[in-house]
């Protein structure tokens, strides 16, 4: 029989050899398919398997390329069944695509096997078997195989097979009796195609295998059009995700950039406009929508010379809503030369938010945030910043450890997931572990995982730990210095080894991440402590990124009170003031103990108590007030004190304002001031302060 694929999932069976001939690979169908023995006899793979390896007559080269492979790999030819298991949520990724494709053509190569004693198998590019189908008589003499979800199908696991060598060569091939390195295989023939995505790379295998008695005619010509439909499926998918990320990135570049952007149609009305625009134009969501462009800008000036379809120089449009901005208008047009709609942009041409110019008064005139693919959240502007994103991201580029050192509320975790979204993992698992979080018992376990059994209390079937649910991607340790020195032993040989053993377990588990970690302690003096592991220490600080605090950002402090004000603003439903320059200055000048952690603190303080088109010196907490003068004198404290004390009044009056704020809340306390609730304590028995 032969296969032709129809419109759709689906393909149908047909019987005309000729409707394989329009776009067939032709290397695919030079393969050995239909009914037939084995090549070889079990006398030549014996001798072979025993060391003498030479040529055996009539025996396909890449068959023959495969045993060399095996024998390479010191694969053991006698018989066994699959040991190399992975849990079946880790094929998630793949399986859940395997859903959305092969659906008609799943069902289709069904009706085509059954009851021909044969079942048929999806695995991923590793060989790893997602899902298997077919008669239930064969299905159970595969499950004695271990050929099952999970099971590792690839030649260094179970020899030559169809499935291994298909992913090992990229043809398709058809496995019979003695052909298969391994002897416990003898009795099986086995059929495989792989698929390709988009991009010609191996994403996937389809076969068909059963004992050799079975009836596998046809099968090669089963197996390429299954695999040559689901390759057209994945295709569609692959197509319409991106077509989805495009919208995406289209809608969250429209909406992120800091220019007023909107779109008129040919009759002159606005179809959209961006929230810059909106609020520069009218501060009412949705208020430009279907309203006439004239209403805000005379387009007389663009109209004159819209027209002409070899106009590419955008034209400067009077605003009427505002003539403090500078309106420009330019025309696009369809292939074919007809004006299809105007883009228009809005900017400032003189700046309405004070803080801006209050903060930048004394230096030169700020250029845009730089924008780094991957660091995109990180907002600054300062050179200091600038040094230290530029660092991350070369360093997202390989796996090579990162130690993230900085302050508490500097934003380490926020540099992480930086790194893990600009570097070659971004479509992997992005794991976060906080290591001061777990008592010691439990450090062990919750990195590596546990089997069934492992103590008392163990959740049945075991536990996977976070290396292995980071696996392929990065593993962010935060607050490294944290970690029990009973424990750090593990974590050395698991960076080492590059494997991990489960508590309760003998056998290491390999696993491939990608370690970034940070803390806001000095390592080297925790080394010469001796509380720290010094080859630890080494291990961790391949490539070391110090982020700057807070008052050493400079600008990046006008950019985040502005930025985080307007989003709190947002979230409150309330207006967004602009900040008075007054308020400027205190923002400019306060040391930020508390780095960006204690500003949003500040300024969400700020925003539930706002007043006025301005956010004022009365508006902010107290403690900011009196290092203003602004606070009532009888509300303020004694200022007579010595010097050197200054630093340690002010981190225990950040200490009371949090509390106080958080109504005594210690975690959200803790959180606000970016430490761990063990040290806010010891802070506020160290200050006398009760919460």
């Amino acid at each position: 029989m032969h296969m032709l694929l129809r419109e759709g999932d689906g393909f149908e069976i047909c019987r005309d050899p000729k409707d394989l001939e329009n776009g067939e690979r032709p290397s695919l169908l030079s393969r050995p398919r239909s009914q037939r023995g084995a090549q070889v006899d079990y006398a030549s793979w014996k001798h072979f398997v025993e060391g003498r390896r030479e040529t055996i007559n009539g025996m396909d080269q890449a068959l023959l390329d495969s045993w060399h492979r095996c024998m390479d790999m010191a694969v053991d030819p006698a018989p066994r069944s699959c040991w190399d298991f992975l849990p079946v949520s880790q094929l998630e990724p793949f399986t859940n695509t395997l859903e959305k494709i092969c659906g008609e053509i799943e069902t289709t190569a069904y009706r085509a096997i059954k009851g021909k004693g044969l079942l048929m198998t999806f695995t991923n590019a590793e060989g790893r078997v997602a899902r298997t189908s077919g008669d239930l008589k064969v299905l159970k003499q595969a499950d004695r195989l271990n050929f099952g979800p999970g099971a590792n199908w690839a030649e260094v696991s179970v020899g030559t097979n169809a499935i291994g060598v298909a992913l090992a060569t990229g043809l398709p091939m058809q496995v019979v009796g003695e052909e298969h390195f391994c002897r416990s295989h003898h009795s099986w023939c086995c059929t495989a195609a792989p698929i390709l995505d988009p991009r010609g790379d191996i994403w996937g295998c389809f076969d068909i295998s059963g004992p050799v008695e079975s009836d596998h005619t046809g099968n090669m010509e089963l197996v390429l059009q299954a695999a040559r439909a689901l390759e057209q499926s994945l295709s569609r998918l692959y197509c319409a995700e991106l077509e989805g990320q495009m919208a995406s990135l289209f809608s969250s570049m429209f909406n992120s950039v800091t220019t007023g952007v909107l779109f008129l149609n040919k009759k002159g009305r606005i179809t959209s406009a961006n929230g810059i625009a909106e609020l520069l134009l009218s501060r009412s969501v949705d208020a430009l929508r279907d309203r006439k462009g004239e209403e805000f800008f005379d387009l007389s000036p663009y109209l004159a010379q819209a027209k002409n379809a070899s106009l590419c120089d955008p034209v400067v449009i009077p605003c009427r809503a505002n003539p403090g901005l500078l309106a420009r208008a330019m025309p696009t047009f369809s292939a074919g030369g007809a004006w299809l709609n105007t883009i228009v942009t809005i900017t400032e041409t003189r700046h309405t938010r004070q803080f801006a110019l209050s903060a930048r008064r004394n230096g030169r005139a700020g250029l845009p945030p730089e924008s780094v693919p991957g660091f995109e959240h990180v907002l600054h502007d300062s050179e200091p910043m600038r040094r230290a994103v530029r660092q991350a991201a070369n360093a997202a580029r390989t796996p090579s450890t990162v130690l993230l050192l900085g302050e508490s509320g500097t934003g380490k975790e926020l540099f992480a997931r930086g790194i893990h979204q600009a570097g070659p993992r971004a479509g992997q698992p992005f794991v976060a572990v906080n290591c001061g979080a777990f008592s010691e018992e439990l450090v062990q376990s919750e990195l590596f995982g546990y089997r069934e059994g492992a103590f008392t209390g163990a959740v049945k079937r075991g536990r996977v730990g976070r290396f292995q649910k980071a696996d392929k991607g990065v593993l962010f340790l935060d607050e490294i210095s944290e970690m029990p020195l009973s424990q750090q032993v593990n974590l050395l040989r698991a960076l080492e080894e590059r494997a991990i053993v489960p508590v309760g377990g003998t056998s290491p588990l390999p696993v491939d991440v990608k370690i970034v970690a940070a803390t806001n302690k000095n390592l080297a003096e925790l080394v010469r402590q001796g509380r720290f592991r010094e080859d630890l220490y080494y291990r961790l600080n391949v490539v070391g990124i110090t982020i700057p605090p807070l008052r050493e950002r400079g600008r990046d402090i006008a950019l985040l009170a502005e930025y985080h004000l307007g989003r709190l603003c947002d979230d409150f439903g309330i207006p967004c003031p602009g900040i008075a320059p007054d308020t400027a200055d205190i923002f400019v000048s306060h040391t930020w103990p508390g780095n960006v952690r204690e500003l949003v603190n500040c300024l969400e303080f700020a925003a539930n108590n706002l007043s006025g088109p301005w956010l004022k010196p009365g508006h902010l907490p107290p403690y900011l007030q009196e290092k203003a003068g602004t606070r009532p004198a009888e509300n303020r404290q004694e200022e007579s004190r010595p010097q050197g004390f200054q630093l340690k009044d002010r981190e225990a009056d950040a200490i009371r304002e949090a509390l106080d704020f958080h109504k005594g809340n210690i975690s959200k306390t803790a959180k606000a001031l970016g430490i761990g609730r063990n040290t806010l304590y010891a802070k506020m028995e160290r200050y006398g302060i009760e919460a």
